[in-house]
């Protein structure tokens, strides 16, 4: 299976937690026989996610639901509010082998775990029937296979990169949205002229240069493999000097925000220059429509946003999709239940409904059509699933993460391109300082 593909950093010593999880050996887990899931749903485990006050609060309602069909079954719900914490503790357990029976993961971390043989492949309990899989597409469904081609974690929810577009400021410019279909260079260019009639002060789009999220997508749409089977970089140096050429040339003609304003933009999606109204164009998460909305239109300024897929190439469509979902360790001392939680999380339709899409859109397509038609649903939610709709039916590739690559590439590939913005280096000097730091980790 190629290795493909996106996030935030997680501690360094997540590292060394991993490693001492795999000299300890992994436990098979007091499922025994059950370790394809069969058997009573009986007893406790514990699940653990991260997330906020209002995703546990719909977390626990899923409990609630779940443990009341199934008479004296108990969950231990642990919650971290903090995504970084919250894999800072999953690596403490994962060394004292402790884990939780459900732990939520994305495919960006699952082969750091997988590597250490830390999870069970949850293919034998598909094929018993423990988990259904029979409503979630096959390209979302391979996003949580790891190096092997087993499957390591359900995917419940999955999010997506979109390319945000204030369409006020897009029709005040005269450029309207970009053409259904568009391409890399038709983006380019529509940027540029729309920045000939931006307000004083506005940028069509953020210094992206360094933006993994971009990046993934260019190389998408035009055929390239991000990740060779060894798990190194699979796309070439000319690759990637064409690319952040590209950007430097929008970035010299001030299309995007100068560096140094790019490099002190507030964190996340609703506090970014496109949710403030102060570039007309980015990429954000497409389950951050929301948010971003709500705070531009706390702007007061009436201005209206809006979310399209990424631009596509040569080889069709640029979208990825970073589903997250749960996985059993092989530690797990109550298989059948684990089992049982996460396929009716993932599946049932009054569970999707209390859960309310809040970590991305169902990838349960009956769930999906279900939110999708409740009239309760907020514009931008509706949207957000409907996108997300759109982009399944292209069947984008799904991604695999190498070990290694949360720690690697993604510092490595922002910081050799600030610091060709900053006038620190060339571009084809940082091309090769990238290429030395991510090989030299990437897939090990």
């Amino acid at each position: 299976m190629k290795w493909i593909r996106r996030s935030s950093g997680i501690a360094a010593a997540a590292g060394l937690a991993l490693t001492l999880a795999a000299c300890s050996g992994g436990a098979e887990g007091a499922g025994g026989d059950s370790q394809d899931g069969t058997g009573d749903v009986s007893g406790q485990i514990a699940v653990a996610w991260w997330g906020g006050e209002a995703r546990s609060a719909k977390t626990n309602a899923v409990i609630d639901l779940f443990t009341a069909q199934n008479d004296g079954v108990k969950v231990d719900g642990q919650a971290t509010a903090d995504f970084s914490k919250y894999f800072d503790k999953l690596n403490v357990q994962a060394a004292s082998q402790s884990l939780p029976c459900a732990v939520q993961l994305q495919g960006r971390q699952v082969n750091d775990y997988t590597k250490n043989d830390l999870l069970m492949p949850l293919d034998p309990m598909i094929e018993s029937g423990a988990i259904d899989v029979s409503d979630i597409p096959k390209s979302v469904l391979d996003n949580g296979r790891g190096t092997d081609g087993k499957l390591y974690f359900l995917p419940y929810g999955a999010a997506y990169d979109a390319v945000g577009i204030n369409t006020t400021l897009a029709d005040e410019a005269g450029v309207g949205l970009p053409e259904e279909g568009y391409d890399w260079d038709d983006y380019m260019s529509y940027l540029t002229e729309a920045q000939e009639s931006l307000p004083e002060g506005v940028r069509a789009i953020d210094s992206n240069g360094g933006r993994p999220n971009f990046f993934i997508g260019w190389t998408l749409a035009n055929g390239k493999s991000l990740f060779n089977d060894e798990g190194k970089l699979g796309f070439t140096e000319q690759d990637l000097t064409e690319y952040w050429n590209m950007w430097e040339t929008v970035r010299k003609a001030g299309v995007t925000m100068p560096a140094a304003r790019t490099a002190e933009e507030p964190t996340g999606p609703d506090q970014g220059f496109f949710a403030t109204g102060e570039v007309m164009s980015d990429t954000i998460p497409g389950n951050a429509l929301t948010p971003a909305t709500e705070t531009l239109e706390g702007q007061g300024e009436g201005q209206e946003m809006t979310t399209i897929p990424f631009p596509s190439g040569p080889a069709g469509s640029g979208n990825a999709l970073y589903p997250s979902g749960f996985a059993i360790p092989v530690s797990c001392d109550n298989v059948p239940t684990a089992a049982a939680f996460i396929d009716f999380f993932t599946n049932d339709l009054e569970a999707g409904k209390a859960f309310a899409a809040d970590n991305g859109a169902p990838t349960n397509t009956k769930v999906l059509e279900a939110l999708i038609a409740d009239d309760s649903l907020t514009p931008t939610k509706k949207h957000e699933l409907e996108l997300y709709k759109q982009i399944v039916e292209s069947d984008p590739q799904a991604i695999v993460f190498p070990p290694g690559y949360q720690a690697t590439f993604e510092s490595s590939f922002k910081r050799a391109y600030e610091d060709v913005s900053f006038g620190k280096s060339t571009v084809e000097d940082a091309v090769k300082q990238f290429f030395s730091e991510a090989n030299s980790s990437l897939g090990t």
